[in-house]
């Protein structure tokens, strides 16, 4: 069997799903094939349960400390299998939603593990069948991927995926990798009981974030019994009884560390193994398809978007990357840039950041000046008992214009969006004192953070 579509997706994740029903709105005939499940890593084991996970981590915190509000209340335990019930219940909600706009968008999703055999063709490598596209995007997304240290293949040795499928919880777990992955998972297991040890080979924890944001939740860490080693390399993973034992070296010595599991959270790769693309001129970096701004490969009709080209590994980027790639394959003539994509980590507090850090402002030779305010002057923070935290805008001395913002604390994920829109619109720091914030709002410290900038914040 063949079928020929005016585009055929591989991958339907945030890149794959979205990119489908907007070429559907342009009037394409679209075929778009997964070899899972439809909304790809983010729905179904990556962004939305681990989401649905910190809820319930941060509802269990609520209710410890609810005395504190003057609200008498009491925690007895934690129903872990309750929590990944409503885990699964929440992916197939949303999964549930993605095929049914998908339907009503009449987009031919096909379930397949497909290999190209053509430049614009791709074959089931199960059935045979062959799909052919008018222009083909790619979508694969990424895995996890397995660092090359001696134990990794041993038992309870797990990924992201594997742990959000446990059925109990891990009395205690050594977390390998202190970036996202690793810092979300080590908030919430903290936060149902479970003892969490994160080793992280850098200096400090989330290595890509503003420093100021990473070191404020590595001293959060401590404080609520998370062990925290920096600097320290794991050089294997080794049995020990009914423990793994994770022998570690830090500043020249031998550190080891015992937990029933261990989970591997060292980053990502491209899903591009089996695809077979190469051979049909599709050229590739350390397996992460190359694109162009305006999303193309170096193949003719070919476009490529989200986590496999190496760009960003953000869905809502993966999104944007895909709508551009199918407008572009319409007539428009849109670039993508990625340079002010809002970036998210749920702990508690949350971390938000968007634009260039104070270091990487440095390092590209701006002249910089940098204004913070902390929460703990913000009346909303405090009548909230959520003060905990700060807001950091990273701006250009002499004109003013903002280059980053950064902000630990309560609805940082949400004030994000403000982030964004304030850098994408090239704004300077006048441009937020002259806007009027609303009272009380944890919104007024972005604005204080920019007049402190500019030598005069008022509250601070």
């Amino acid at each position: 069997m063949k079928k020929t579509y005016d585009l055929l997706i591989i991958g339907g994740g945030p890149g794959g799903y979205v990119g489908a029903i907007r070429a559907a709105q342009l009037g394409m005939k679209v075929g778009l094939v997964e070899k899972a499940s439809v909304g790809g890593t983010c729905l179904n084991i990556g962004c939305i349960p681990t989401k649905a996970m910190f809820q319930s981590a941060e509802v269990a915190k609520e209710a410890q400390d609810a005395g504190r509000y003057g609200v008498n209340a009491s925690i007895s335990g934690i129903d872990y299998s309750k929590v990944i019930s409503r885990k699964d219940d929440v992916v197939n909600q949303l999964v549930g939603g993605v095929k049914l706009l998908l339907r009503k968008n009449k987009v031919d999703v096909i379930k397949a593990d497909v290999s190209f055999c053509g430049a614009h063709t791709v074959k089931d490598k199960e059935t045979g069948d062959v799909f052919e596209g008018q222009n083909v995007l790619i979508c694969t997304g990424s895995i996890n991927a397995v660092p090359p240290i001696p134990g990794t293949d041993g038992k309870n040795v797990i990924d992201s995926t594997e742990l959000m499928r446990l059925e109990k919880l891990p009395e205690s777990i050594a977390i390998v990798g202190g970036g996202v992955i690793g810092c979300e998972f080590a908030n919430i297991l903290n936060a149902f009981g479970s003892k969490v040890t994160v080793i992280e080979m850098l200096p400090h924890l989330l290595g890509n974030m503003e420093e100021s944001c990473a070191a404020f939740i590595e001293k959060q860490f401590l404080a609520e019994g998370i062990n925290v080693l920096t600097e320290t390399k794991v050089c294997s993973i080794e049995d020990k009884d009914t423990a793994r034992k994770v022998v570690c070296e830090k500043d020249g010595d031998t550190v080891e560390v015992e937990a029933e599991y261990v989970l591997i959270s060292t980053g990502r790769k491209a899903q591009t193994a089996g695809l077979d693309a190469e051979q049909f001129g599709l050229k590739m970096d350390h397996g992460f398809v190359c694109v162009d701004d305006h999303m193309r490969t170096s193949v003719k009709g070919v476009y490529a978007a989200g986590d496999v080209t190496g760009v960003t590994a953000l869905a809502h980027a993966a999104s944007e990357g895909a709508v551009i790639a199918v407008e572009n394959m319409n007539g428009a003539d849109r670039t993508a840039d990625f340079a002010n994509v809002p970036k998210v980590v749920f702990v508690d507090p949350e971390i938000s950041s968007c634009g260039l850090t104070e270091a990487e402002a440095k390092e590209a030779g701006y002249d910089v000046v940098c204004g913070m305010f902390n929460l703990a002057g913000n009346g909303k923070s405090i009548a909230m008992g959520k003060q905990t935290g700060f807001v950091k805008v990273v701006s250009e001395k002499k004109n003013h214009e903002i280059l980053g913002m950064h902000m630990v604390g309560h609805g940082a994920s949400e004030l994000v969006t403000l982030f964004a829109q304030l850098l994408t619109l090239e704004s300077v720091l006048e441009d937020v004192e002259n806007t009027i914030y609303p009272h009380p709002a944890v919104s007024e410290s972005i604005r204080e953070a920019c007049l402190d900038a500019l030598g005069r914040a008022v509250h601070k």
